[in-house]
């Protein structure tokens, strides 16, 4: 995933107030991590999905606050040394500060998986072509590369159920393929135990080939959508289908996508706001600052 945004004092309580009622969380973090770390594999999982395993020892005392974690990828320009930006509480500023010619670029992504013993977290980028920053990076990097890593954080928009009624009941997840890592990483950290929350997942890919089957989630409901607009495999199904004991919603994604699902859980489903979790990772024809 490709998201960020200022985290809300509000959520963090939400978020932690729920940990009791579900399963435990970090503690808030109190500082922000921001470290250089290398590139130590990379890895295709479908045509246009690269995982990348990014490693450095600030990484072994790393916690993460909840499931979909993001952190922040600070990617040097084509040929040039990273050079980091001042370590400051808005990452986004202190990199608009440096001079042009070494500036990396910033971009957000979600820790699909962390190894704290070996001090490595792996990230899935969707890559096309040298139209983003990201993307860019992404289909160049090698082994042995430098790329600096800034935590943020998982509040903001991140999966957080709430209250004991909504954990009790159905859980939908609703994804694009820049959030397959995410829920993926939320069907991890709930676990396949007793009491785990029934979850029903839906996912809108460009095909299947494109993402890899590694990347879907267990038991997801998988909408190829080819060449056409995000969101035209997938809100037709949620428009038209009821979901009996829905209690919460965390949809994902393409910017317009996650605005037309949430109107039509809250609208066709009845299920009240604060019950919907949701980020527009990327929009259509814009690009991200």
């Amino acid at each position: 995933m490709s998201t960020g945004g200022l985290i809300e004092k509000g959520a963090v309580a939400l978020v932690h107030r729920a940990a009791g009622l579900t399963m435990a969380l970090a503690p808030a973090r109190k500082e922000q991590v921001q470290t250089v770390a290398r590139v130590v594999a990379v890895r295709d999982l479908g045509t246009a999905t690269r995982r990348l395993t990014i490693a450095a020892d600030t990484l072994r005392t790393f916690e993460r606050s909840g499931p979909d974690e993001y952190v922040g990828l600070l990617m040097p320009e084509r040929g040039a040394r990273l050079v980091m930006p001042a370590d400051r509480p808005d990452p986004r500023a202190a990199v608009a500060a440096m001079p042009e010619g070494g500036r990396p670029a910033l971009r957000w992504y979600t820790i699909r998986a962390h190894r704290p013993e070996a001090g490595e977290i792996d990230v899935d980028v969707v890559r096309h072509g040298d139209s983003g920053p990201g993307s860019a990076w992404a289909c160049r990097v090698g082994v042995g590369d430098e790329v600096g890593v800034r935590s943020a954080g998982s509040v903001y928009a991140g999966w957080r159920p709430g209250d004991a009624a909504a954990v009790d009941r159905v859980q939908l997840l609703v994804a694009d393929e820049t959030a397959l890592p995410a829920v993926c990483a939320i069907q991890e950290w709930l676990g396949n135990g007793p009491g785990r929350p029934v979850s029903l997942v839906h996912v809108e890919v460009p095909s299947v080939e494109t993402v890899g089957v590694e990347s879907i989630p267990a038991g997801a409901l998988v909408h190829e959508r080819g060449d056409a607009a995000p969101g035209s495999a997938v809100l037709d199904v949620l428009a038209q289908e009821p979901i009996p004991g829905l209690g919460y919603a965390w949809i994902c994604g393409e910017g317009s996508m996650v605005a037309a699902a949430r109107r039509h859980v809250m609208r066709g489903q009845g299920l009240d706001r604060r019950r919907i979790s949701h980020s527009g990772y990327w929009r259509l024809g814009r690009p991200r600052p």
